[in-house]
């Protein structure tokens, strides 16, 4: 039964973003007149990983996507040893099972971070020959 409704609502859940985030995304795109009835999305100086013309701008770009959903995927292992730990229920076996998916989980997140600064500083040393902030 309540295994039902939690399904239940996370379906829900799945459903509405899925149908939510196209809406948001659209209402950001300024649109152009091409004559007539006819409206495009403009792409007038915009900047992303089809608008970058070197090899290593690219792969900066890409390595920075890819640690961003390992570090998502790291804080719900987080989120997910901490209900298994709160639902534990004194279980020794359980219990340690959840402090090492926390463990994991924080050393998961810390490696992210840590990546992320490598990857802007070595990118920033490579593609720009600056070792500082300008």
């Amino acid at each position: 039964m309540k295994k039902d409704i939690l399904q239940k609502i996370s379906i829900s859940l799945i459903l509405i973003a899925v149908l939510a985030l196209p809406l948001a995304a659209s209402a950001a795109v300024k649109y152009c007149d091409v004559g007539g009835l006819i409206k495009v999305p403009c792409v007038e100086n915009v900047t992303g990983p089809a608008g970058e013309t070197t090899v290593g701008g690219l792969l900066t770009i890409i390595l920075e996507i890819a640690l961003a959903i390992i570090g998502s995927v790291s804080v719900v292992f987080l989120v997910l040893g901490g209900y298994r730990y709160v639902t534990s229920r004194g279980n020794e076996e359980a219990t340690e099972g959840a402090k090492k998916t926390i463990t994991n989980a924080i050393l998961g997140v810390i490696i992210v971070i840590m990546a992320f600064a490598i990857v802007a500083i070595i990118s920033r040393v490579l593609l720009t020959g600056q070792v500082r902030s300008p």
